[in-house]
């Protein structure tokens, strides 16, 4: 299906063609991979929560996201046939590849999306038949009073309402405002939603609320006016804010859940585009998604056959949700609905562009600080945290700060090597290596220079940490409480310990009284203990913890502290070489 003869990593990306090509270099690999009547795509043996049946119609639906804006505009067409039998057999009840009814809470309904997005793109040139239509839209149609999470998933109802509507079927317009108004009440203002939950406000709100808000304007523009103005004009005042978490080079800090979706980081401006909200330039939007995606296809993100894994900078299912399956990663190509735009579309005419940001910006609808150069983005969250136990959500939401260099951990135990407690404070019984670190919290405050939280890492311990950026250093000053004699451990940021076949010396690691600094090649991480008498210690995480390096390194403080209030404070470093 490719055509140029360069690896995806050699693909320049600059051009719509590159963009299309890069899409087919991803396709490549599943093209063989088809179940039973094409209608499900085996990927990998490893399980979601959902099981094996609907992982492959994850699989097969996911390619979508791409396809559909590809086959809108004429391209891809040699891919059409296995996908356009998939969705007549997956949706035929009297087929060995029935998808099956949808049931309440079904994974099923999240593929719908790709599925609604692929008949308002390109219906037509599926042609079905009056009964493969009639299949479809009663295989559809079972979401219509489904119980759903109570979170972005109401939105895969709308999109299925939304092509209803622009089939000429029947479609149950109580059933969409119900869902919209729902939707609605989780705008927190500013171009900010929450996902259901005003503690979670992370990727799933550009790539989530605001992605399918503008696909809605796009195709329900003439049907709801009012409201898909209204999503316009939300996402125009959230692009505004998104554009920090971005480096200058397009890639994106990491932080929250669903990070194993990588490249759908950059989804939102591919959105912007299509829905013709020119709220930043047009080169500006287009640098976004193509600098991340030549960030992304540099990584390692590939198995040796072509397949994108579950992970992050590289394969890792330490760091994975209860519903990654081997075909989750393609979510990634809702990126790809750029080339629904066609090569005269003044997005892929203008030349990219970089923004000028300040240095520090304020989110507080986010809950957060941003701190950034062209070289990282350090995000500084407060009173961010998800209650759903999807895998390792702590780490993803509670720590002191994420680095878009540096990225962070998640624990395979509670030992301080196990754990790899970067960028947060842990804690433990005196004399033991059982450590805890924050899990929800009872207070926080964010404001343009600080954030503030307090919360109980453990029984008769409290903790309230000020965070104050001066970048590429922060300050972190403590106000720990405890009842008994505990163990405290500040982390820095976690370091690379090799890089590009090299391996860090112990030389290269410089002590004081006070702090450890470990100064490679690559980067610099280090922390320094200003006030408490800490003891610096060089922490060796065991492998496969941090998102970004399989095996790092991370500068701690220790102490010991005796029952009542201590006051600690800590400046950690975390930058480039030269920095």
């Amino acid at each position: 299906m490719t055509h140029s003869g360069l690896s995806i990593r050699q693909n320049p990306l600059r051009t719509r063609a590159d963009v299309e090509e890069a899409l087919l270099q991803i396709l490549e690999p599943v093209k063989d991979r088809f179940t039973e009547g094409c209608a499900g795509l085996h990927l990998g043996d490893f399980a979601a929560h959902y099981g094996e049946g609907a992982a492959h119609m994850e699989a097969f639906s996911r390619m979508l996201w791409g396809l559909a804006p590809l086959w809108s505009q004429g391209g891809g067409m040699e891919c059409l046939p296995l996908f356009r039998q998939g969705l007549v057999n997956g949706t035929d009840p009297d087929h060995p590849a029935y998808w099956g009814p949808v049931r309440d809470y079904d994974q099923k309904i999240v593929e719908m999306a790709a599925i609604a997005v692929t008949l308002m793109l390109c219906g037509k040139k599926l042609a079905l038949s009056s009964q493969e239509a009639k299949n479809l839209h009663r295989w559809l149609a079972g979401v219509e009073g489904r119980a759903l999470p109570q979170n972005n998933w109401l939105f895969f109802r709308v999109l299925v309402q939304a092509a209803f509507r622009r089939m000429g079927w029947d479609w149950d317009r109580r059933q969409l405002e119900e869902d919209l108004a729902r939707l609605d009440g989780w705008y927190l203002g500013e171009g900010w939603y929450c996902d259901g939950q005003p503690s979670q406000v992370d990727y799933y709100i550009p790539f989530g609320m605001h992605y399918y808000g503008l696909l809605y304007a796009h195709f329900m523009g003439e049907e709801d006016p009012v409201r898909s103005r209204r999503f316009r004009e939300r996402a125009a005042r959230f692009a505004r804010d998104f554009l920090y978490w971005f480096e200058d080079s397009g890639r994106a800090v990491p932080f929250g859940r669903s990070l194993t979706y990588r490249f759908g980081q950059s989804a939102f401006f591919s959105a912007l585009a299509l829905a013709g909200v020119e709220t930043v330039p047009w080169g500006v939007m287009k640098s976004r998604v193509l600098g991340n995606l030549r960030d992304w296809f540099a990584q390692p993100i590939f198995s040796p056959d072509g397949l994108l894994t579950v992970g992050y900078a590289y394969p890792n299912l330490c760091m994975s949700e209860n519903y990654n399956a081997p075909g989750s990663p393609y979510w990634a190509l809702k990126t790809f609905l750029c080339l629904a735009l066609p090569e005269d579309h003044p997005f892929w005419q203008a030349g990219e562009e970089i923004p000028v940001l300040d240095s520090l910006h304020a989110l507080p609808q986010a809950r957060m600080l941003i701190a950034r150069s062209g070289e990282q983005v350090q995000l500084f969250p407060a009173g961010q945290s998800c209650v759903c136990q999807l895998g390792q959500v702590g780490p993803k939401y509670e720590k002191l700060v994420y680095s878009s260099r540096f990225g962070f951990s998640v624990p395979r135990g509670d030992s301080l090597e196990e754990g790899a407690f970067d960028s947060c404070l842990a804690v433990s019984e005196a004399g033991e290596d059982h450590w805890r670190t924050q899990r929800g919290f009872d207070a926080w405050t964010v404001s343009e220079t600080q954030t503030w939280r307090r919360f109980s890492p453990m029984r008769g311990v409290w903790v309230e940490v000020t965070v104050t950026p001066c970048f590429p250093s922060h300050r972190r000053d403590y106000i720990i409480t405890t009842d008994r004699p505990i163990d405290a451990a500040d982390g820095g940021f976690a370091i690379p310990a090799e890089h590009a076949g090299l391996r860090y010396r112990e030389d290269m690691v410089e002590w004081s009284g006070e702090g450890v600094t470990a100064r490679f090649p690559w980067g610099v991480s280090g922390i320094r203990c200003e006030k408490g008498g800490g003891r610096p210690v060089l922490v060796s995480p065991w492998p496969n913890t941090n998102l970004l390096a399989p095996f790092t390194r991370i500068p701690i403080i220790r102490w010991r502290l005796e029952p009542g209030t201590h006051r600690l404070t800590t400046l950690v470093t975390g930058s480039l070489p030269g920095a």
